[in-house]
């Protein structure tokens, strides 16, 4: 590869730290400001008196570095490079300086520099080159992996909150399909996966819905009923970089507690030349045994307008259809026998063919309009379309035949009604963000707005679920008086085992008969407006920045269903498939199963079918609901540097204004009495309800960084930050069934939280860091879901209710240490080498309904590993991810439902066959890890998935 080729592997993209302005009564003043600001910045040319300004470049002037921290030494002031790699210093008065660039992975740059009475603009400030070490920046950052490590460390390190980087080259490591995927290579990040794919990120082990995601600095729609966005919509292959917040600012919105995920998208001025990137890659899954074909294109270039006026077009389009298999065992209803044995009342073995097809889209524009303002236009639409048909055996009603029969991994069962369930369906799910802004910089003012758009829908246009159900007794069917249905072994915790002497009786096709066909209909839909206007005033050694902000959502859940139950027509003999028995992996058949084509054919027919509208009116309006949701926001902040220091502080304020429409719905039976009179059927009563209320909440914030030596940066931040409840858990809604109800709690309050950090970080020489850290978080109003008997809510009284509450509070406390280093400075071979470490340690303690508890989805450990070999052309990769054990979800004491502790193993090689052409291996879940859940201790089976694992073989051409 040439040194060109290298540099462009250091490329960083343009990330725009501006969010949205808008509001019902903000809407004409903020477009107005807005254009006023744009028309105003671009009709005034102002000279930039006493400023000193830059780009700061490699030697052929093909790519900028971001995150350079750029000092004049006589005055002890310091800024960095932004993803355009330029700075700006003002307040600079006339004069003789010294100019040093330090950026880690490249001896500092050492220019001396005179400043007359209109400023100094120098252009390029080469790295590289007039430092006494004649040691090129070449010689550091020769292939992709350093240069991936150098830009995100000198990013980390330039930041005056605590953060970490992820950039489009460090993705391109690793077999990362998706944005989740991608991001647990971070210290202190872990995921949620869904069918074996990453899909919500976990941030310091916090719950998903504690953090918030933007993109491009606008913030993302889920599609989901719920506040975390669902990462694996959006492919790795369209983006240019990750960023987690992990300490927050007074211009961020409050609104995270684990953290805050920004999407970066390219962006043409983060390069100097003409870009392109094109992948084509099969990948093959072990279970499914079948390919999944995967393409992606990627490119950049500026057009030179005149004038000094620029355009930057930036565009990448991706696809990939990846076909999975995934086997699983489910179990529930765990009890505890006179003799103290456990055993469940209900075990379902079940096996998923899945299609997931994701296509990505970007599309950028950055526009020069003057030397003094920049007009950008960003978006990002992906489509992920998830094809799903699963088929399950599920054994319920499981009735020991007697107490002596339960053993402590084994029990006979007397009676069972097993039900053969299959679902088919094809869910879509799309998210767009658009927003539109301008930066404008002029003598000591600089100037940002931004408008934006997002939205995000999950449709399931036509969901076909089915129930066939067979009844088996001791002594009853051919199976003799006192002896077992079936036994269930759990010698396997993981995997128990079906064993019967009468599989010819339980396996016969025609003993299940059709008990309902369910087709229904769904659709979520979120959207969000925003409007934001930044202004900062720079002075010599501190600047003033205020702002504004306002996001307009809208939250929409419909759902629709057709319930029909069987009349006795049909059993699975007459639409049985053999297939499925030879295809589950696990020990028992999932036989006799039927046919997915045949269970339409009947709904298609309606013979033998009789519409159920009691159960279907239930169904298609108990969860319909729309929630508004608008924060307005206004903010103070400063910033100071000098002598090492550099304090970020200031004050946010959002004010909450929240409104929700729903129904309340109860079903009433033949004979009970509604408004006053007898029933002589039975009646589902729906009934409108809605709520609203508005509250403010004042979020302070303060950053300390010190610059101990120019290789040690010490910081500390505290900060106040909220999140909001769940859509679902807040939304104006009861449903009413058997005495039974669910039940939306609008008046939650948001959870709140005080956040305190603190950080050491090592830069030695070379590329390479050692950091440790510390955080604490005092989180109050905890929300959890309770379940209540005889409870009274909206003047009514239940037999039983669930519904959202807030708790006491928790408290969390961890430590983060993260090793980084490139052993450049070794002998060949071993110079190339690197090593990543990290690990991050977490005690929780949070009190729900008097239980003392660790808090909701923490893991206590969180390991990352990666060893890394670059020479010669190859480039090889391994890495391993661990996170610990923790409380998936609260169902009472010994029974919660625990996520188990997951270690993944991944494997990349790669080879340069050319200084254009690369050819790639690569292999996920190399040690094949499952997924397990469990019901309060690792013997009682809740969930256990394999997926395989899946190799992928790739071309990749580079431009």
């Amino acid at each position: 590869m040439t040194h060109e080729d290298n540099y462009r592997n250091c490329r960083q993209a343009h990330a725009l730290k501006s969010a949205t302005r808008r509001g019902r009564g903000f809407r004409r003043l903020a477009l107005v400001s807005a254009v006023a600001a744009l028309a105003g910045t671009g009709a005034v040319a102002p000279a930039l008196a006493q400023t000193v300004s830059g780009e700061v470049t490699d030697s052929s002037g093909s790519a900028v570095f971001e995150g350079a921290i750029v000092r004049i030494n006589e005055l002890d002031v310091s800024t960095t490079t932004d993803s355009r790699g330029r700075f700006r210093i003002v307040g600079v008065a006339p004069g003789s300086y010294t100019l040093v660039v330090h950026y880690v992975g490249a001896p500092p740059r050492t220019l001396p520099i005179t400043v007359g009475p209109d400023g100094l603009v120098l252009g390029a400030v080469v790295l590289g080159e007039g430092s006494d070490d004649q040691m090129a920046l070449e010689e550091v950052l020769v292939t992709g992996q350093s240069a991936a490590m150098a830009s995100a460390i000198n990013q980390q390190r330039a930041a005056d909150n605590i953060k970490s980087v992820l950039d489009s080259d460090t993705m391109g490591q690793f077999p990362d399909q998706n944005v989740a995927e991608s991001l647990r290579r971070l210290s202190g990040i872990s995921v949620e996966n869904d069918q074996g794919e990453g899909r919500y990120v976990v941030i310091r082990g916090m719950d998903p819905d504690l953090n918030s995601t933007s993109i491009n600095g606008v913030r993302a729609s889920a599609a989901e009923n719920r506040r975390a966005l669902q990462l694996d919509v959006i492919p790795s292959d369209v983006l240019d970089g990750l960023e987690v917040q992990k300490s927050l600012t007074p211009d961020m919105d409050g609104d995270s507690i684990g953290g805050s995920v920004n999407v970066k998208t390219l962006s043409a001025f983060s390069r100097k030349d003409m870009y392109l990137k094109a992948r084509l890659e099969g990948g093959y899954n072990e279970y499914r045994e079948d390919w999944s074909p995967k393409a992606s294109l990627a490119g950049s270039d500026i057009f030179e307008l005149g004038n000094g006026r620029r355009l930057g077009v930036a565009a990448a389009l991706s696809w990939q259809n990846r076909k999975l298999a995934t086997d699983n065992n489910e179990a529930d209803d765990w009890e505890t026998a006179d003799n103290g044995n456990d055993f469940p009342e209900s075990f379902e073995p079940r096996y998923y063919e899945i299609d997931r097809e994701r296509t990505g889209a970007v599309l950028n524009l950055d526009y020069d309009f003057s030397d003094f303002t920049t007009l950008f236009f960003r978006s990002l639409y992906s489509k992920f379309e998830d094809d799903e048909a699963r088929l399950g055996q599920a054994y319920g009603d499981l009735t020991p035949i007697s107490e002596d029969a339960i053993g402590p991994r084994a029990t006979d069962f007397g009676f069972a009604e097993i039900e053969m369930g299959t679902k088919d369906r094809v869910q879509t799910a799309e998210n767009l963000s658009l927003s539109f802004g301008s930066e404008s910089q002029w003598e000591a003012w600089a100037l940002k707005t931004n408008v934006g758009y997002s939205f995000a829908e999950e449709d399931d246009p036509d969901i076909v679920n089915s129930a066939w159900v067979g009844e088996f007794e001791s002594g009853d069917g051919g199976i003799p008086d006192g002896s077992p249905v079936l036994t269930l072994n759990r010698a396997s915790a993981e995997e128990p085992r079906v064993e019967s002497d009468y599989f010819d009786i339980l396996r016969n096709p025609a003993a299940y008969e059709l008990d309902e066909i369910e087709h229904e209909q769904s659709k979520a839909e979120d959207t969000q407006w925003s409007f934001q206007f930044d202004a900062t005033r720079q002075f010599e050694v501190w600047e003033l920045k205020f702002g504004a902000k306002a996001r307009l959502r809208e939250k929409e859940n419909n759902e629709d269903a057709q319930i029909y139950s069987g009349d006795g027509v049909f059993t699975v003999a007459d639409v049985y498939d053999p297939d499925v028995a030879s295809n589950y992996g696990f020990h028992n058949r999932i036989d006799p199963m039927p046919s997915l084509a045949g269970v339409r054919s009947i709904l298609a027919s309606g013979e033998g079918l009789e519409l159920e509208t009691i159960d279907s009116e239930l169904a298609s309006t108990s969860n319909d609901w729309v929630v508004n949701e608008d924060v307005y926001a206004a903010y103070g902040m400063f910033k100071y540097y000098s002598g090492g220091w550099t304090v970020t502080g200031g004050l946010r304020v959002e004010y909450t204004d929240f409104s929700s429409d729903g129904n309340s719905v109860e079903l009433f039976e033949e004979g009970d009495v509604y408004n006053g009179e007898v029933l002589e059927d039975d009646f589902v009563a729906v009934t409108p309800i809605e709520a609203s209320r508005s509250y403010t909440d004042v979020l302070p914030s303060l950053n300390l960084r010190y610059d101990v030596t120019d290789q040690v940066v010490a910081r500390a931040a505290f900060s106040r930050s909220i999140v909001r409840p769940l859509f679902e858990a807040v939304a104006s809604r009861i449903s009413v069934e058997d005495g039974e109800a669910s039940i939306g709690n609008p008046d939650l309050e948001p959870y709140n939280s005080w956040n305190y950090d603190a950080s050491l970080e090592y830069y030695p020489t070379e590329l390479s860091l050692l950091s440790a850290g510390v955080f604490y978080k005092d989180i109050d109003d905890f929300i959890f879901l309770r379940t209540y008997d005889d409870f009274e809510f909206a003047g009514q009284t239940f037999d039983e209710a669930t519904i959202s509450e807030n708790g006491d509070g928790a408290e969390v406390l961890g430590v983060e240490l993260n090793y980084q280093q490139h052993f450049g400075f070794l002998p060949s071979p071993f110079d190339g080498f690197l090593v990543s470490l990290n690990y991050t340690f977490v005690d929780s303690d949070a009190e729900v309904d008097g239980r003392e508890i660790s808090f909701p989805k923490q893991s206590d450990n969180i390991a990352g590993f990666v060893l890394g070999y670059e020479k010669y052309g190859f480039d090889l990769r391994l890495a391993m991810k661990y996170r610990d054990s923790y409380i998936d979800e609260l169902v009472e004491e010994g029974l919660d439902r625990t996520t188990d502790a997951h270690m993944q193993w991944d494997l990349t090689a790669k080879y340069f066959v050319s200084e254009r052409w690369m050819v790639y291996a690569e292999v996920s879940n190399l040690n094949g890890e499952p997924e397990y859940y469990y019901a309060g201790k690792d013997s009682r089976l809740l969930q256990y998935d394999e997926y395989g694992t899946t190799t992928v073989l790739g071309v990749q051409f580079i431009y």
